[in-house]
């Protein structure tokens, strides 16, 4: 008998025909822009969870969930996890790391509901052969599949899965390609997300991140004279640039471009973890990689500068992954000199 994990709060999901989805290959770096939000509203890295305790930031009903070597939650069993969250943003991101075994049949999806716990939409991703199988699904008269995609995956490997939702527009993510992209979407009112999980083998979750979609970058700059993002992201441990951190600074170089006499001082900023010596050095390393990387969009070096504060200027207490996921960041401050 199939063992089968769930993570809910809502309706399962119907499946409708559509035409043949397109698969996201080879696309372009304009169709890979993705952008996480940058004000985190819920972070979990598993990192404070105690061995043999429950995730502390989790509602968990129906099961367990324990963590393995790796530091991620392994979801066995039937189970629902609710993040500690009172609202979500009008815009926002969510982003979740999943290392799905095999192939299962199974899918991971976000369910998106009103305050009497009603299905309003939700984004799937089904684990089949060799690839996954992104889907839309909202209410209508009844639950409605807006759009398919499928994207190539390799099991046993961490996938990070993406949903944006931008007024009207919705975009679903695996591995920073779009695979499904629709605008005007008209959706009945909701307020909450939860994350739903069914497999016939174990599924490994790994960091969470839920957060607000970004401002716009130009006016926030010429405005207060300083932007802050949390989306410039870096491996652990490294000053090598993540793949969806190059939106956010193309931003940045959008904005430079626009104002030919603006300069910025780049400031890399860690958590307390490890240290104090290394994460200075840390901090300055990526705040260079942050001015290289626009230095290649075409900015001038002279119009920008580069400082690292590693974990002296802390914006949160560092003792819960979200403090420290708020820690970890780059800050742009403009030059009057």
């Amino acid at each position: 008998m199939r063992s089968r994990i769930t993570i809910f709060i809502s309706a399962l999901f119907l499946a409708l025909s559509l035409p043949a989805p397109v698969l996201a290959q080879g696309q372009s770096d304009e169709e890979r822009d993705f952008v996480p939000g940058e004000k985190a509203v819920f972070y979990d890295d598993f990192t404070d969870m105690a061995k043999g305790a429950a995730p502390p930031h989790w509602k968990v009903r129906g099961g367990a969930a324990k963590l393995n070597p790796a530091g991620r939650l392994v979801l066995t069993d039937r189970l629902k996890l609710y993040p500690n969250i009172k609202a979500l943003p009008k815009n926002f991101t969510v982003e979740a790391d999943f290392v799905p075994k095999e192939v299962s049949g199974g899918y991971v999806g976000w369910v998106f509901e009103n305050q009497d716990s009603t299905f309003q939409w939700a984004a799937r991703f089904q684990f089949d052969t060799d690839e996954i199988r992104v889907t839309l699904n909202v209410m209508d008269e009844g639950v409605s599949q807006l759009a398919e995609g499928r994207v190539k995956i390799q099991y046993g490997k961490l996938s990070r899965l993406a949903v944006w939702h931008q007024d009207s527009r919705i975009r679903l993510y695996v591995n920073d390609d779009r695979a499904v992209d629709v605008n005007q979407v008209e959706l009945k009112p909701w307020s909450r997300s939860v994350l739903e999980l069914i497999s016939d083998s174990p599924v490994e979750l790994g960091t969470v991140r839920i957060a607000e979609s970004a401002p716009d970058i130009s006016q926030v700059l010429l405005s207060t004279g300083k932007y802050v993002s949390h989306a410039i992201q870096f491996d652990t441990g490294s000053d090598q640039l993540r793949p969806e951190s190059m939106n956010v600074i193309k931003e940045i170089a959008a904005a430079l471009q626009k104002q030919q006499g603006l300069k910025l001082c780049v400031e890399g900023h860690t958590d307390s973890t490890g240290d104090a010596a290394k994460n200075l050095d840390l901090s300055k390393r990526r705040a260079e990689s942050v001015k290289g990387a626009l230095v290649k969009l075409g900015i001038g070096a002279d119009r920008l500068t580069t400082q690292g504060l590693g974990q002296t200027k802390p914006m949160a207490l560092n003792d819960t992954p979200q403090g420290r996921a708020e820690n970890r960041r780059v800050e742009f401050l403009k030059e009057t000199s």
